[in-house]
């Protein structure tokens, strides 16, 4: 049983418990002694050339960002999962001050990273008073290139598994996956364009909605506001039209009468599409 698994795959297991229970990765896992049980799964992040704002609400600032599996025998993280930049890449915080003034400088030790209960979607954090101890009216963050996630534990992992994290993270397993994932390929693309509008949908609010006029007004208005950023400047037109149709087909959706969010729709259309290209890369590894 793989941990990055298609969705088709894993309704199967899930239909199969005795199946699932008695294949050679779940006599593994049964085998590892509970002082010894595997971390969750190393991820790698999409990078963005464009800053992407955070929201500020509730005391804290956060962005949905686009991430990826590096380990597909571990265990997906579950929601709230906290993870650590690691890897070649890094993280840069973009500041507006209050007179104007905008700054970059690294955001290591300042932000949070949190799972959103897979491995497709990280929610990044920076609380309030550390915005407010910044002087600053807004933030955003730029993710470059071989950006990873090493999941914080509450046991640290034997040398072994650590030492084969780090390399995940850091070595041949992320160079190769940065090929899958780069900016101008256009599922990769339609990935970042979708996480976009999605932070810029209320968060909360009624579970469902029968109105379709509602759902196309909602995407209208994103579309608008993401444009006019400048926020796809840097992706391709073949990415920003396959995440136009991924919007498109949720307001088809709300016209048959489907009770969905505008925000919960694109989430599903997000995470579909980075299992598609996260299943390839497995694909490609030698002895798949």
């Amino acid at each position: 049983m793989r941990a990055c698994l298609s969705l088709a795959f894993a309704a199967t297991l899930l239909a199969l418990p005795a199946l699932a229970a008695n294949s050679p990765s779940a006599a593994r896992t049964a085998s590892v002694p509970a002082d010894d049980a595997l971390p969750p799964q190393v991820l790698g992040l999409i990078a963005s050339a464009e800053p992407i704002p955070l929201t500020c609400t509730d005391g804290a600032c956060t962005a949905l960002v686009s991430s990826f599996c590096l380990q597909e025998d571990r265990p997906p993280p579950s929601a709230g999962q906290r993870y650590d930049t690691a890897g070649a890449g890094d993280v840069t915080l973009v500041v507006r001050r209050t007179d104007g003034t905008e700054t970059e400088f690294s955001a290591a030790g300042l932000l949070g990273y949190v799972s959103e209960g897979d491995f497709t979607r990280t929610r990044v954090e920076l609380p309030a008073k550390r915005l407010a101890s910044l002087g600053a009216a807004e933030v955003a963050v730029r993710i470059a290139p071989l950006v990873s996630l090493m999941p914080r534990t509450e046991i640290a992992p034997s040398a072994a598994v650590a030492a084969r994290d780090a390399e995940t993270a850091e070595g041949a397993p992320r160079f190769a996956a940065e090929a899958f994932f780069k900016p101008g390929s256009p599922r990769a693309d339609a990935a970042v364009t979708l996480s976009r509008l999605i932070n810029l949908l209320p968060a909360t609010g009624p579970v469902r909605t029968e109105s379709a006029g509602a759902i196309s007004a909602a995407a209208a208005k994103a579309w608008g506001q993401v444009q006019a950023s400048g926020a796809l400047r840097s992706v391709s037109q073949e990415g920003v039209e396959r995440a136009r149709t991924e919007v498109d087909r949720c307001a088809a959706y709300a016209d048959m009468g489907f009770k969905i969010t505008l925000r919960g729709c694109l989430a599903k259309s997000h995470d579909r599409t980075m299992r598609e290209v996260n299943e390839e890369l497995w694909k490609s590894q030698p002895g798949y």
